[in-house]
């Protein structure tokens, strides 16, 4: 699930809360009293008035209204939780994970699964944004400084995205090892090849002094 900065969603948020691989029955417990919590990357509560109603037959469906104004309003991985609250039970479910990215020169989602190939670039928005946030990080600390206000060099995005493919390729598990290389996901550090690095600083020819 992903968004831009300030964007107000229109499509609610649909949950289908599960238990060891089954639905969660929600009679026992009260949309009313339910919580739902949104915290940014840092872990900073964000001020978010969802209104949470359940449904389906039998009820084991939770559907979240966005609130009417932004909750967006810095770029980064989002964290919902709802919490479920009765007369007698509560439980907390699995969180729900958003990215809010900002168009800011960077690839973002949508940007780098175009130039990536479709198919080939990881289908979660999550881990995608995880493997372009990497990457800018590292192009940005390896190749020349820019200023605040500069727009962001065609090598610096390129450089970007060939490092995320990098460390997409790294963190999939070998199927020669017992993974299938798509489910199963290992995150590992991975330092810029010669490749990236060529094309954020070019090598200049040596003049032959005859």
């Amino acid at each position: 699930m992903a968004y831009y900065v300030g964007d107000i969603p229109a499509e609610d948020i649909v949950i289908d809360p599960a238990r060891d691989g089954e639905p969660i029955d929600l009679a026992p417990f009260d949309e009313l009293d339910s919580t739902v919590e949104l915290r940014t990357f840092e872990g900073d509560v964000v001020d978010a008035d969802f209104l949470i109603t359940f449904d389906g037959d039998p009820v084991d469906q939770i559907v979240l209204e966005w609130p009417a104004t932004t909750v967006f309003a810095t770029p980064g991985l989002y964290t919902l939780t709802v919490t479920l609250i009765g007369d007698t039970a509560r439980e907390k479910l699995a969180p729900v994970y958003i990215v809010a990215q900002e168009d800011n020169g960077w690839h973002t989602l949508d940007s780098a699964r175009d130039e990536w190939g479709v198919g080939h670039a990881p289908q979660s928005d999550r881990r995608l944004f995880q493997m372009l946030e990497l990457a800018r990080q590292q192009v940005a600390a390896y190749a020349p400084a820019l200023d605040d206000d500069a727009a962001v060099p065609l090598n610096y995005r390129q450089g970007q995205l060939m490092q995320a493919v990098n460390l997409y390729n790294a963190a999939r598990v070998d199927p020669a090892s017992g993974g299938d290389g798509d489910d199963e996901f290992v995150l590992r550090p991975y330092p810029l090849d010669w490749m990236v690095k060529q094309v954020l600083r070019p090598a200049r020819a040596v003049k032959v002094v005859r």
